[in-house]
């Protein structure tokens, strides 16, 4: 009995420990981003340049504040944001860490394997956001809106708009682990994804909608068109899933065949 005390003060002491390690890599890196706050604005800030060049290329170029704080605020914010991004893979490896010694080979092997392309896939979709996404909405707002007023982007409320698309596509980007995740644990079947395949095109264009600022066609097939690809790619995963565990255990896919 005075082992297991033992143990789950051990347990919390290694917990403690990977928090520290967590929050000193997300202060550091939230420290290292406002010192180059500078390069970091004019990169959060190029897309709505180029689209206010493109539609007014007669005007001076430039976001406003309209509070005497606001670019202190906002450089805060988009500081924490790429802390948080930058110090994501140490923040992923102390969850690894933590929770190996509970995990059997095999899952292990799984883990090391999705995790890098889990930290990939946010990557690729923040950056579809970024260099794909974001550029034509941006364009067709400013154009839009341009016919009934003048259109001044506000620096607080466009950083917002950037970064949260950024950070729902980087997690749309995800579905494909999900997907695996999911059958490996006997949740989802290939066979009855396979028939679902319609409604997720009707999905992800909804979901685009819901996740895109604008309504015209063009955003929302950039943003829709991903994820049906990336729908098609976790079918694959799934299949190798539920196919890796009908291997490892015969007699369950026999008695699965046999409809006994």
């Amino acid at each position: 009995m005075k082992d297991r005390p033992t143990q789950l003060m051990s347990h919390f002491a290694e917990l403690k420990k990977r928090l520290y390690i967590s929050v000193a890599a997300i202060l550091i890196a939230t420290i290292v981003a406002f010192a180059f706050y500078r390069p970091i604005q004019d990169f959060v800030q190029r897309p709505a340049i180029d689209a206010l060049e493109s539609v007014r290329p007669d005007d001076p170029a430039r976001l406003v504040q309209l509070d005497i704080t606001e670019g202190w605020t906002v450089t805060a914010k988009v500081s924490v944001l790429v802390g948080f991004a930058a110090a994501f893979p140490v923040v992923l490896y102390q969850i690894v860490m933590f929770v190996r010694p509970g995990l059997k080979g095999s899952e292990r092997r799984t883990l090391y394997l999705l995790l890098p392309g889990g930290t990939l896939l946010f990557v690729a979709g923040a950056a579809f956001a970024y260099y794909v996404a974001i550029p034509p909405a941006i364009h067709f707002l400013l154009q839009f809106g341009g016919e009934i007023a003048l259109v001044t982007p506000r620096l607080s409320s466009y950083v917002t708009l950037v970064s949260t698309l950024m950070i729902w596509l980087g997690l749309i980007f995800e579905i494909p682990i999900a997907m695996f995740l999911l059958a490996k644990l006997g949740i989802l079947r290939p066979q009855s994804l396979s028939k679902q395949r319609r409604w997720v095109i009707l999905f992800a264009f909804v979901l685009a909608a819901v996740v895109t600022p604008t309504v015209d066609p063009v955003t929302q097939s950039l943003v829709a068109g991903p994820i049906i690809v990336l729908f098609e790619l976790g079918l694959l995963l799934t299949r190798l899933a539920t196919g890796k565990t009908e291997a490892e255990n015969p007699t369950d896919r026999k008695v699965a065949d046999t409809g006994g």
